[in-house]
């Protein structure tokens, strides 16, 4: 149990290189945040009564996420790991058909209408690939099922294929109120290498397109690292995104997925190597320096806001753990401890939404920790962790514990420490997932006290 300071000894395996440029080589993999770690699976014939007292007797304690999952693209982009399913009309027609239907038989559980939704995040796959025929009647029944708040976040994910003008304004009128193209980059040539169609001007009329309608907050997705883009593209990558002028852009760093096409082709030799790891840290490092000095303002990791517009609820929110109702195939959602996943075989999908059941094929329980795990990764993924805000269920004072390591990382240029508020570095924000880890390996030794799992089924678990 953690109580006492915890040696340099104990902690030196979460330490950080000394010595070079941080952002380069403070470690020598980034580690992903994983949304299911330290949560336990239910057995799979727990998951139906679970299922039901959780829609009958849980109440959220503060505003709650709703996600809608479209799992649909028109292509497979070489960098994706997340690809499952073809595009076509009549199936992404059908596919509309099972989600208004999973809405609004679940619209009378006691559960749903017990809060309100303060951000709706539809997200794929492609939700712009549905018609908007087809959008709108999604979005009209998210509004009539769903307890939205007044200023509710409304978010649709977009590709350019697909998106007319006539999509645009349907999705428009149907409620959206923010809209994130994943642009990638803008380079016609590492575009098309990667699988997206249109070209860099194309690219550009499109969102100012979206950008003159002046309806929605307009959201830019870029992606740094890709094979061929060159750290002079990168910059022009971030220089026609601020010319273009819209509220929020998100920067990510390219994710080599085993598996995936991109990864293939490059084993094989077909394309050239992506760029390094210390590579990818420089060209974040530019990005973060490019947009503080067009004084746009980042609210994460990954988000920076240039206008009022842009909120991004549903992001920080999710990170803090926010309880999160999930619809559509290959969904998850959150509920107190609980947190669900959705049948992701289309079929499976289909079958039970057809047979009157939630497409329920997962749930995972969470540890009586789960709170602090949520301060810390909402505190880090905005840059700034208040030690004062984590209560710890046994005692004790964490930042004391692991002084050691904060004073570690403070000498490897990843934080600074001011009173009992840890602040990261451009070059901590970098390897936030790093630093997430760490904070998740050292409670994982807190003890079995702290770790043991609420009995299943009990109404007061459910409501904690």
């Amino acid at each position: 149990m953690l109580n006492r300071q915890m040696s340099a000894a104990d902690l030196a395996p979460h330490f950080a290189r000394l010595g070079g440029d941080p952002i380069r080589d403070a470690f020598a993999a980034r580690r992903a945040v994983l949304p299911w770690r330290n949560k336990r699976p239910l057995p799979d014939d727990e998951l139906p009564a679970t299922w039901s007292r959780l829609m009958s007797s849980y109440c959220s304690p503060e505003m709650r996420l709703a996600y809608i999952h479209v799992p649909f693209c028109a292509n497979h982009c070489l960098f994706c790991g997340f690809y499952r399913n073809a595009y076509s009309r009549d199936t992404a027609s059908s596919y509309a058909d099972l989600i208004v239907e999973e809405i609004e038989r679940e619209a009378t559980a006691s559960t749903v209408g017990s809060q309100l939704v303060e951000a709706v995040y539809l997200g794929g796959g492609t939700p712009s690939a549905l018609s908007p025929t087809d959008l709108s009647r999604v979005l009209g029944m998210v509004k009539r099922c769903l307890p939205l708040a007044p200023d509710c976040e409304i978010t649709l994910e977009g590709r350019i294929i697909h998106f007319d003008p006539d999509k645009i304004d349907a999705c428009l009128e149907a409620g959206v109120n923010r809209i994130s193209i994943g642009v990638q980059s803008f380079d016609t040539a590492v575009r098309q290498r990667q699988g997206r169609r249109a070209s860099r001007d194309e690219a550009v009329r499109f969102l100012e397109a979206i950008r003159d309608r002046d309806r929605a907050a307009l959201v830019i997705d870029l992606l740094y690292g890709l094979p061929g883009q060159t750290d002079g593209i990168w910059t022009e990558d971030l220089r026609i995104a601020a010319d273009v002028a819209p509220d929020g852009v998100d920067l990510y760093g390219l994710n080599l997925i085993p598996g995936t096409p991109l990864h293939k082709a490059i084993g094989i030799g077909k394309f050239p190597a992506a760029a390094t790891l210390k590579d990818i840290g420089g060209m974040y490092r530019a990005g973060v320096e490019f947009l503080a000095a067009k004084d746009w303002t980042q609210i994460s990791n990954s988000h920076w806001a240039r206008t009022p517009r842009e909120r991004n609820i549903y992001n920080l929110r999710i990170k803090e753990g926010a309880d999160c109702l999930a619809y559509g195939s290959g969904a998850g959602g959150l509920l107190g401890r609980y947190s669900y996943g959705i049948a992701a075989g289309l079929d499976s999908y289909r079958d039970a939404i057809l047979a009157g059941r939630k497409p329920i094929d997962t749930i995972r329980v969470s540890d009586s920790l789960q709170p602090v795990r949520n301060v810390i990764t909402a505190g880090l993924e905005t840059g700034h962790l208040d030690f004062d805000r984590i209560a710890l269920p046994h005692g004790g004072n964490l930042k004391t514990w692991i002084a050691p390591l904060l004073e570690q990382w403070r000498s490897a240029g990843l934080v600074s420490i001011n009173g009992n508020v840890m602040s990261l570095s451009t070059a901590g924000r970098f390897w936030y997932g790093n630093l997430v880890s760490a904070f998740d390996a050292i409670l994982s030794e807190a003890g079995p006290s702290a770790r043991s799992n609420p009995p299943i089924g009990a109404r007061a678990n459910l409501e904690t």
